[in-house]
């Protein structure tokens, strides 16, 4: 009996999708701030010039093709995040978390990137 549960814990873990649908996610409008939590939300192609999001939860979010133009992501939590393609001239990224993103094909660089980061080739590179 033991066994055969076993087998069908294995089973189960093995079948389930790692994605979830939190990662499709439409952002709240009130939560496009200062240290708002718009982890796992579709950014994708958003207009975010100018936003002010310093200290956001920005994990796992598609922020792909976005439009980022000096807008202020100090201290924000993007590990995992997707920048591919996103407009970042004159955005702040300083102390920011780029854990694990994806930043490449960008549309300029960033003003300012955390310490061993570099924008070289259209991309963000760990240094």
């Amino acid at each position: 009996m033991k066994k055969a549960l076993a087998i069908a814990g294995i089973l189960a873990l093995s079948i389930t999708p790692t994605a979830s649908l939190a990662d499709h996610l439409e952002p709240k409008e009130s939560e496009i701030r200062p240290g708002g939590d718009l982890a796992h939300t579709n950014l994708s192609r958003f207009r975010l010039s100018g936003a002010n999001l310093s200290g956001a939860n920005l994990s796992n979010a598609n922020l792909s093709n976005a439009n980022l133009r000096v807008a202020n992501l100090r201290d924000a939590d993007l590990r995992g995040a997707d920048l591919g393609g996103a407009r970042l001239s004159g955005t702040m990224l300083l102390r920011a978390d780029l854990s694990g993103i994806t930043a490449t094909n960008l549309r300029g660089c960033p003003s300012s990137l955390p310490s061993g980061w570099v924008c070289e080739n259209n991309a963000l590179i760990q240094r």
